[in-house]
């Protein structure tokens, strides 16, 4: 977690606690910190001019972000939305300006951060154009439910995560339930066989 290696030069940061819905940023807004995830899940949303939203990825304990607008001294591209309660780590300015000036180090190793998530949503996006809708919702169940498995996904952020549509993943998670790879639980759902949906072709 970068946060520990941070965390020995700081002289002051905040710890501030999120409802489940509560934005934390918002697009558009001028960066004034940088967060650390200490407990909880954060989406990031972009709304386009058309209004369109997209769910772009996730944040869980450990993660760093608002680095990338801060550090590139742009407005935030997206906003960040707790989707369940969520506990944060707040660096300002302030102190990030005299972290850079005193520890230049520690920016080569945000650096790093940040190139791995490039490279990473790089190759997310290679995997969106080449699969079919089905295969890209499937993938979503199971790196959603998987990686956060107490989190209660909607058909709304799937569709989103998944760049498809509410109807569709509808749609293709009746599919899967009736062949019995997934369990509906009210508003979740339970992932029956890792191995048979991972390899299920539609």
């Amino acid at each position: 977690m970068f946060f520990k290696f941070v965390k020995p030069f700081l002289q002051n940061y905040q710890e501030i606690e999120c409802k489940k819905g509560e934005v934390i940023y918002y697009q558009g807004d001028t960066p004034q910190n940088i967060y650390f995830v200490h407990e909880g899940i954060v989406g990031l949303f972009h709304i386009t001019e058309s209004g369109k939203e997209t769910f772009l990825r996730i944040f869980t304990s450990g993660s760093v972000m608002g680095h990338r607008s801060y550090l590139a001294k742009e407005q935030y591209h997206a906003s960040s939305v707790a989707l369940e309660k969520t506990s944060l780590i707040v660096i300002s300015r302030d102190e990030c300006e005299r972290i850079c000036l005193e520890e230049p180090q520690l920016i080569m190793n945000l650096a790093q951060i940040m190139a791995k998530d490039l490279g990473s949503i790089e190759l997310r996006m290679s995997g969106l154009s080449d699969k079919s809708v089905t295969k890209r919702i499937v993938d979503s169940l199971l790196f959603l439910k998987l990686r956060h498995p107490h989190h209660i996904w909607t058909r709304k952020e799937i569709a989103e995560y998944s760049g498809s549509t509410f109807e569709t993943v509808t749609r293709v998670m009746t599919q899967l339930t009736e062949l019995g790879l997934i369990e509906k639980q009210g508003r979740d759902f339970k992932i029956i066989d890792n191995k048979k949906l991972i390899s299920y072709k539609d």
